[in-house]
C-alpha cells in the first residue's frame, strides 16, 4: 500500500532549514483614511481652543478678578435704591399685626426672622431691586459669610426691625451705612431719616462713646399727642459686626431705638 505524505505548505519564506513567517504585511505603513485624519485634526484643534479659553479665563480672573469685584461693589453701593427706613414714632403705638400690615401696604419686600414661638417682631426689609427667593438663598448662609459683592447688593437698601414688648415697648431699626464718611455723619443721616435732626420736638440729652466703644447720640421725643419717648442712635464700624472683605473701610453699622 502506498501512503501519501501530508503536505505542510505554509505561506512562508524559507532560509535554510528554519522556516520564517512572512511579515511583509506588517511592514507596510499604516495610513488611516483621509476622513479619519481630518476628524482628528478638527477635534485636536477644538480641544486646544477650549483649553486656551479656559486658561485665558483663569489668568484673567487671577489678574483682574479683584478689580471687577471692586467695581461691582461700588456700583451696588451707589445704585439708586432707597432704604425707606420706617419712622418709628408712626409705628410705636401700633400692635405687631398692624405694623406688619402697614409694611405690606407700603409695598416693602420683607423677610420674617421671628423665631417660632417668639413674641414681638423680627423682620428684615430687603432692597426693592431684589427678590425674595434670591435674598433667602443669600441670607440663608448668614450675612457674615457673604462676600463683598453679595453684601453690597443686599445690605444697601435693607434694614432689620425688632419690636420688644417685654418691659414697655422698644422698637429698633438696624442697618449698614456704606456711604457716610464717619460715625458722626452716619448718626446725622439716621436722625435725618427719622425726622429728628433740627426738630424742635426732639431734644439731645447725651452723646459721645458708650462703655463698649459705640458712638451714640440720645435724647427725648415729644409726640403730637404729648407722649414722650426716649430715643438713641448708636453707630459702630461694620467690621465689628460682620467680617466682610471688600466693603469701604468707613462702613458703619447703625442702630436706631425708640422706646416708651
Amino acid at each position: 500500500m502506498k501512503f501519501m505524505k501530508p503536505s505542510h505548505k505554509h505561506d512562508s519564506t524559507e532560509a535554510g532549514p528554519v522556516r520564517y513567517l512572512d511579515d511583509s504585511g506588517l511592514k507596510r505603513p499604516f495610513d488611516p483614511p483621509k476622513a479619519v485624519i481630518a476628524v482628528c485634526i478638527v477635534a485636536a484643534a477644538a480641544a486646544a481652543a477650549i483649553g486656551g479659553m479656559m486658561a485665558s479665563k483663569t489668568i484673567d480672573q487671577v489678574l483682574h478678578g479683584e478689580e471687577r469685584a471692586a467695581a461691582t461693589i461700588e456700583s451696588n453701593i451707589t445704585r439708586e435704591v432707597s432704604y425707606d427706613i420706617p419712622l418709628l414714632q408712626d409705628y410705636i403705638a401700633l400692635d405687631d399685626a398692624a405694623i406688619l400690615a402697614r409694611f405690606d401696604e407700603t409695598g416693602f419686600l420683607t423677610y420674617d426672622l421671628t423665631g417660632e414661638g417668639d413674641s414681638g417682631i423680627d423682620v428684615m426689609k430687603l432692597p426693592s431691586d431684589t427678590n425674595l427667593m434670591d435674598a433667602g438663598i443669600a441670607l440663608g448662609g448668614g450675612i457674615g459669610n457673604m462676600d463683598g459683592v453679595a453684601a453690597s447688593k443686599y445690605l444697601v437698601g435693607s434694614w432689620r426691625l425688632t419690636v420688644d414688648r417685654v418691659e414697655g415697648i422698644s422698637m429698633r431699626v438696624r442697618y449698614a451705612d456704606l456711604q457716610s464718611p464717619d460715625a458722626a455723619a452716619a448718626i446725622d443721616s439716621a436722625m435725618t431719616s427719622e425726622g429728628w435732626l433740627d426738630n424742635p420736638a426732639v431734644t439731645v440729652t447725651d452723646e459721645g462713646q458708650d462703655e463698649v466703644g459705640n458712638t451714640f447720640r440720645a435724647g427725648t421725643l415729644t409726640a403730637a399727642d404729648g407722649a414722650t419717648y426716649a430715643w438713641r442712635v448708636s453707630v459702630c464700624p461694620l467690621d465689628d459686626v460682620y467680617d466682610i472683605a471688600g466693603l469701604p473701610e468707613n462702613s458703619q453699622y447703625v442702630g436706631i431705638r425708640l422706646q416708651a
